[in-house]
């Protein structure tokens, strides 16, 4: 069983072993558990104290033992609500610290495919409707059925929030960019700029290469409309589909 889930909701692996020890014995005592998870004593106990104080494990008292049982996995997306609803408590007082703090550093760097996925959101985090996203594209990744799904979801995701999506492309591309949707793409006969996103303040620089993802987000103002304007000229000259 894939365990990285449950790492990522914050468990830790001794949580993990003790939880799927449990899962597996029923009702049970301590002891069980320690041979099951196969962890030190203490590491279970502690364990044991954690997921209860989660609402993840729950125990009956029969005597001076305890007998311990698992919560229903359903139980999880609780606990998850739970941590969701508690950090919406505190949102308002984070955000007002960032915006005391003033503007985001101007650049930042996001490496591996969540992060350009993180990254491309971000492009349009505070978008209205009727804002441009434009973008030059020199290098698809076919093969990689994951990039495909993200652009999919992330194409849709845009003409939802009502941006006007323009690209630039060389001709060669026409083939690999024909199934995306919402899309409005020319063609120059001549060079552009590598793989870059323009969404009003903010531009990003990609390179989708397979192990080797990063990407570069500047907030600047300035940047971003001589990239517009170079975008536009092109724009007025390139070919269509």
């Amino acid at each position: 069983m894939d365990t990285s889930v449950l790492e990522d909701l914050g468990l830790s692996p001794g949580e993990i072993k003790t939880y799927l020890a449990l899962m597996q014995l029923g009702n049970t005592k301590v002891g069980q558990i320690i041979g099951r998870a196969g962890i030190a004593s203490s590491a279970v106990h502690n364990a044991l104290k954690s997921l209860v104080d989660k609402g993840l494990v729950s125990y009956i008292k029969k005597g001076k033992m305890k007998i311990y049982r698992a919560a229903s996995p359903h139980h999880m997306l609780d606990y998850v609500n739970e941590k969701k609803a508690k950090l919406e408590t505190v949102l308002p007082e984070l955000e007002k610290m960032q915006r005391a703090a003033g503007e985001r550093q101007e650049a930042e760097v996001f490496e591996g495919m969540n992060g350009l996925k993180t990254l491309m959101n971000l492009l349009i985090e505070d978008v209205k409707k009727g804002d441009e996203f434009l973008f030059f594209v020199t290098t698809t990744q076919e093969q990689n059925e994951e990039i495909q799904r993200f652009f999919s979801k992330y194409d849709r995701k845009r003409h939802d929030a009502g941006l006007i999506v323009r690209g630039l492309a060389p001709k060669e591309l026409r083939k690999s960019l024909a199934w995306r949707q919402y899309l409005d793409i020319r063609y120059p006969d001549f060079p552009i700029p590598t793989n870059t996103s323009i969404c009003n303040d903010k531009i990003a620089f990609f390179s989708w290469e397979p192990g080797r993802e990063v990407g570069y987000l500047m907030h600047s103002r300035q940047i971003a409309q001589r990239y517009r304007e170079f975008f536009r000229s092109v724009w007025g000259i390139a070919k269509r589909k």
